[in-house]
């Protein structure tokens, strides 16, 4: 058994190792792409309130959204992302010329109405260019659809090698003790980093896999939910376990015939790094509740019930409702949503984030913990550090397969 192990973890850690060290690299750049952004990107991102300003100074949502309207005229709105006081307004469009999941997006300062920035955004997680060129490194390694085989098989062997390998390890090891404490001798053992040589070498990597195949194997678990196969079937036995994520109907009472805008209030998982899912994909075709009355009662109650920042999207179809849907955010882990009747401003129809199924609530979590967003900087320095020591844990791979060679 041991022999096939180490068989097993060699000649995958030979083949494979090449893609996990992009997926790994990509990985770690994508970490920390979220905090560049917001530096790179301050001044388009950030606002500041007039002192003594209240939220009732800020400017009607209209007149940012014909503000922004003006820089596209052609382009059909797509949503509206309200911020917090020292946050721009994004006002969202659809463009057939964009890549899938892509909306053009115009920044608006809430209390001037002053453009300062006009980009495109990504995915549910709203990510600017420079997060959505790494993200589709990490996905794809920039080969399009056809790269994902890429990602699928990185992940899926990364996990058999942490755990592979930990076993194999572990069986390495001489207690040296002939009581309860062998377990404990033998992990001290796992961890020892001494030696000279290919010895050195080994222990390294043994250490370093030891510490870090916890996260090895939820970065294959939870990396899988994007892939190519694996990704599908995953979704598959979630739909039929009623274990997907739910949105809210847009259908207005009274109307039977209009389809809800599917996903509209998802929280969008479909896609890495957002990857996919783009809030407020609208239909190109005019519909009822556009006008700027509409506008300002959805914007004005979607605050009213719910936190900032926040997306409002318009109905895609006649008959339907807007959505508004909290944003996920560092250090938030729920994201409500409601549907509002855009003649009244009242609010058709809740979804609140604990009437998920546990799965959904879990998989919403892991999926922001992968993508370093659900809690801020801490979490995308734990994810670096994992990176940086698969990275490694590669490197060590191939010095002692290289210093072993005839």
């Amino acid at each position: 058994m041991n022999g096939l192990l180490k068989r097993l973890h060699f000649f995958a850690g030979v083949l494979c190792a090449p893609l996990i060290l992009i997926a790994s690299v990509t990985g770690l750049l994508y970490a920390f792409a979220p905090t560049v952004e917001q530096v790179m990107n301050h001044s388009m991102l950030t606002a500041e309130a007039p002192d003594g300003a209240g939220a009732g100074q800020r400017l009607p949502v209209s007149d940012l959204v014909d503000t922004a309207q003006a820089e596209h005229p052609d382009l059909a709105l797509a949503g509206v992302r309200l911020g917090d006081d020292d946050e721009t307004t994004r006002v969202l469009f659809t463009d057939p010329e964009l890549p899938e999941s892509t909306v053009q997006a115009v920044f608006l300062d809430p209390w001037t109405g002053e453009v300062t920035g006009d980009t495109t955004q990504y995915g549910s997680a709203g990510s600017l260019p420079l997060r959505q060129w790494i993200a589709e490194g990490h996905r794809t390694a920039w080969l399009g659809e056809p790269g994902r085989l890429y990602s699928e098989t990185a992940a899926s062997w990364l996990g058999v090698l942490a755990v592979g390998g930990v076993v194999m390890w572990w069986r390495r090891q001489k207690s040296g003790q002939k009581s309860g404490r062998a377990s404990t001798a033998r992990l001290r053992a796992m961890l020892r980093t001494g030696g000279r040589g290919r010895t050195r070498t080994m222990r390294l990597h043994g250490a370093t896999g030891t510490l870090v195949a916890v996260g090895m194997v939820f970065l294959t678990v939870t990396g899988l939910t994007w892939s190519s196969v694996a990704g599908s079937t995953i979704g598959d036995v979630r739909e039929k376990l009623s274990w997907g994520t739910p949105s809210v109907s847009a259908s207005l009472p009274g109307i039977q015939d209009a389809p809800d805008a599917a996903g509209a209030a998802s929280g969008g998982h479909a896609g890495h790094a957002g990857h996919g899912g783009a809030a407020g994909a609208s239909s190109p075709v005019r519909v009822s509740g556009l006008n700027q009355g509409s506008v300002d009662r959805v914007a004005e109650t979607a605050v009213e019930e719910l936190r900032t920042p926040v997306t409002i999207t318009p109905p895609s179809a006649e008959g339907q409702a807007w959505t508004a849907t909290e944003d996920r955010v560092a250090y938030r882990l729920t994201n409500d949503a409601v549907a509002i009747d855009w003649a009244t401003g009242e609010v058709t129809e809740r979804l609140d984030f604990a009437d998920w199924p546990v799965a959904a609530m879990a998989t919403g979590w892991l999926i922001q913990l992968h993508m370093g967003t659900l809690f801020g900087l801490p979490n995308q320095l734990v994810l670096g550090a994992l990176a940086a020591a698969i990275i490694a844990m590669v490197c060590w791979g191939y010095a002692m397969w290289w210093r072993r060679r005839p």
